[in-house]
């Protein structure tokens, strides 16, 4: 998690943000194109720029710890780098909310077209690629933070109660080196791991917690409908 100087920063990001969000051309429905699973050697220290990246596979089980087999799966982690303003690097556990993470396909046309490779959901360490249901160009990176994405199933007309899954939009994820040397991995170009993090600031995906199903696992794959409900905030 990345933080703000002050409150005046704040407000004058979030500014920016939401005159973003009004170009970004966010459905109120959208539908999953592709699911991607965690490669077969996520060891940081044996794949080097390539543990991160994902594959296609032909559906993600998921429940409220994340996805199945993956390297963030669990319901708590260790602080890292990240949080370092908050915790050090001293181990502490947290509740993990990095569990899944979305991407559109104009992210990828967008980071292609700026970094003159082709830029797959795969190198960008993507699990699911959403669309919009009219097949419309957008951009989830926009989408606002705590907005739930309620999974029903590919003919559904409606939102059925309960959803397939819930997923909940934690944070807008930024660019980092260890995509850019996935990038350079895949094409022998290292200028492209600095020119990632540069490119990517704004439009890179998002970071996704998973809050329906907790009892029994549920399955994600291709097709299925995404209805977006954008928080108001509670009542009692």
């Amino acid at each position: 998690m990345l933080f703000y100087e002050n409150l005046e920063v704040y407000i004058q990001e979030e500014r920016e943000k939401l005159e973003r969000l009004k170009q970004a051309n966010i459905p109120e429905l959208g539908v999953i194109l592709e699911v991607f699973g965690p490669n077969d050697n996520q060891d940081l220290e044996k794949n080097p720029g390539g543990h991160s990246v994902t594959q296609v596979v032909e559906q993600l089980v998921i429940d409220c710890h994340g996805v199945e087999g993956d390297r963030h799966v669990g319901l708590t982690r260790s602080a890292t780098m990240r949080e370092a303003p908050l915790y050090k690097r001293t181990g502490a556990q947290i509740v993990n909310r990095r569990q899944l993470f979305a991407v559109s396909p104009y992210e990828c046309t967008l980071l292609s077209e700026r970094l003159g490779v082709e830029v797959t959901p795969q190198l960008l360490g993507a699990n699911l690629l959403i669309g919009r249901e009219d097949g419309g160009d957008y951009c989830i990176s926009h989408l606002p933070v705590n907005t739930y994405m309620a999974i029903a199933p590919a003919e559904a007309t409606e939102l059925p109660m309960p959803p397939v899954a819930t997923l909940i939009h934690y944070v807008q994820q930024k660019g980092c080196s260890r995509t850019g040397k996935a990038l350079d991995k895949a094409y022998g170009d290292a200028s492209l791991t600095k020119r990632f993090v540069d490119e990517a600031e704004f439009e890179r995906g998002i970071l996704c917690s998973v809050e329906y199903p907790v009892t029994k696992p549920a399955i994600l794959e291709c097709g299925q409908r995404v209805f977006f409900k954008f928080p108001m905030g509670c009542c009692y």
